[in-house]
């Protein structure tokens, strides 16, 4: 069976066979605007040009109506109107003015009623009046009395200056109430005389300052003696009077403290350590030859903070200045310590000198004691320090 293929403008569809298609026409599915064509093909031809379907679209589709409709159908719902008899027009009445003479009473003047003064009075104080037997209503005065008024309030007037004056600071100078001067009310004259005087005596002061000043410029004065407070004498001989000299571990701290690196350098790993500590000991003069660090673990909560680590270093030892070198290792690794909060496993130096190489262990506590100022440098170096 052959299939048809139909496309419109907004849609297509497949048919099963011929007469479907002349169905879908039939219901008005497919329009005149439609094409179609079999299954397979590729050229499109127009519904309307299709001989078995040009019948559909010949005629209108409202002709068949147009020619069943007998407008003798409608003649059963007409109605008959019934005549109706005409009504014969009267003539309209003639209107003619007539003037008729007025009464001489409406000529007569009326008399002005002038209207009484309305009682003010309040019911209650008035007498009560007596109403006739046969009267049944009430008047509106006993029934709705008016309120009592307030009199008129009596208004006093005091006199009044026509223009306030005020001569503030001068309210109070009886020489210018005794002799007032003549002048514009309102305003109070200027006293030039009292400004130039002052002016003058300013004048002059600040003129013998200057004067005063450059005359005395370069002059030499006495040089103030001395006076040095009397020491108490106690007794004592002046050699133990002398201040004690300053311990050379003291003066040896104070300068390593001060070429000390500020600040933590930053710690990725066991690289970054030994960089930082080989930095921090070049600054203090440290001859070091290797860093070696061991982070055994981690602490933090990005685990970014070492925790237990090992140090092995080698330096090289100059005569005359190991303790130098060794309290400038002691500052540098209690820095860190101290800060990372370290727990040190193992803490070697191999010390290198002109004996030969020496192996030292040095307790990370006490380091971490002698950067914090717990310790001095002179109790580091004598109970820091393990020989192996």
């Amino acid at each position: 069976m052959v299939e048809y293929e139909i496309k419109t403008d907004d849609r297509r569809l497949t048919l099963e066979s011929f007469d479907a298609v002349v169905a879908a026409v039939r219901s008005g599915q497919i329009g005149r605007a439609a094409q179609i064509r079999e299954k397979g093909e590729k050229d499109w031809t127009p519904v309307a040009s299709v001989e078995a379907l040009k019948g559909f679209f010949s005629t209108d589709i409202w002709s068949a109506w147009d020619e069943e409709s007998d407008e003798s159908l409608l003649d059963a719902f007409q109605k008959e109107e019934e005549p109706r008899a005409p009504v014969p027009l009267e003539a309209s009445p003639t209107l003619i003015d007539e003037v008729e003479e007025l009464p001489a009473a409406s000529l007569e003047q009326v008399d002005i009623v002038e209207s009484k003064p309305k009682d003010v009075t309040d019911a209650f104080d008035s007498p009560r009046k007596v109403l006739p037997a046969a009267a049944d209503i009430t008047p509106s005065q006993t029934t709705h009395p008016k309120p009592r008024r307030r009199p008129p309030a009596q208004v006093i007037d005091f006199p009044v200056p026509e223009e306030l004056e005020s001569i503030g600071a001068h309210a109070l100078d009886l020489k210018r109430k005794r002799s007032p001067v003549d002048h514009p009310p309102g305003r109070v004259p200027v006293r030039w005389g009292p400004i130039v005087v002052i002016g003058a005596l300013a004048s002059a002061a600040m003129l013998m300052w200057v004067w005063f000043v450059n005359v005395n410029a370069d002059a030499e004065f006495a040089a103030r003696p001395q006076v040095s407070a009397a020491k108490p004498s106690l007794g004592v001989p002046l050699a133990e009077e002398e201040i004690a000299a300053v311990s050379p571990y003291d003066a040896l701290e104070d300068d390593l403290r001060a070429q000390l690196m500020e600040g933590i350098l930053d710690i990725t790993g066991e690289t970054a350590f030994e960089d930082a500590l080989l930095i921090e000991l070049r600054r203090v003069r440290v001859d070091v030859r290797s860093v070696r660090v061991s982070i055994l673990t981690w602490a933090g909560r990005n685990k970014d903070v070492p925790d237990e680590v090992s140090f092995n270093l080698k330096v090289m030892g100059r005569e005359g200045e190991l303790d130098r070198e060794l309290g400038a290792l002691g500052m540098v690794l209690g820095k860190y310590i101290q800060h990372y909060g370290l727990q040190v496993r193992d803490l070697n130096i191999i010390l290198s000198t002109e004996e030969g190489l020496r192996k030292i262990q040095m307790n990370p506590e006490t380091a971490r004691r002698y950067f914090t100022h717990r310790v001095s440098l002179e109790r580091f170096l004598s109970s820091a320090f393990a020989a192996e």
